[in-house]
């Protein structure tokens, strides 16, 4: 594999990533799944995040192949952190380290490029996997807000982890 994060541009937005959010599993701890999504749609929303000031979406790359996305946002903080969320949204990269990768490389980012003191993640306390990419990174469980966030008919806890940088 030769991964990489780079800025997602429109041109970046094909079929497949739309597709992405047509999959059960790629949603299933995510709001993404009370969405629909199109092409156009896709299209708009990375444009629009290229135009934000508080927001740079990163597109994860195996060579030219787009596997997922990490979202870096609320740059403008006066409190110099942010928050981050991702998806590997290629189930056939899943367990392959990828996530801990573009964590781990948006933690770069965070330090030499924003120049941010922290940044913060909430995840649904079913979602183990994304749990392990985040303390594998040095993440730390921070709090966890009761019955939070209802996702496939199920209230789960929102776990928050920061990491102080």
């Amino acid at each position: 594999m030769k991964l990489k994060l780079k800025i997602l541009e429109e041109k970046d937005v094909k079929q497949s990533y739309v597709d992405w959010y047509k999959d059960d599993k790629v949603v299933r701890y995510s709001n993404n799944q009370y969405r629909s999504f199109t092409l156009e749609g896709q299209r708009k929303y990375v444009n629009s995040c290229i135009n934000s000031k508080d927001i740079n979406l990163y597109g994860i790359f195996d060579s030219d192949t787009h596997i997922g996305n990490i979202l870096i946002s609320r740059l403008s903080s006066l409190h110099k952190r942010a928050e981050i969320t991702y998806v590997i949204g290629n189930s056939e990269y899943w367990g392959k380290g990828i996530g801990s990768f573009a964590v781990s490389e948006i933690t770069t980012k965070a330090k030499k490029i924003y120049k941010l003191n922290k940044l913060c993640a909430g995840v649904a306390e079913g979602n183990i996997a994304s749990q392990k990419v985040l303390e594998k990174n040095g993440f730390v469980l921070e709090g966890r807000r009761l019955k939070h966030l209802f996702f496939g008919g199920i209230f789960y806890n929102q776990l928050d982890y920061g990491l102080l940088l």
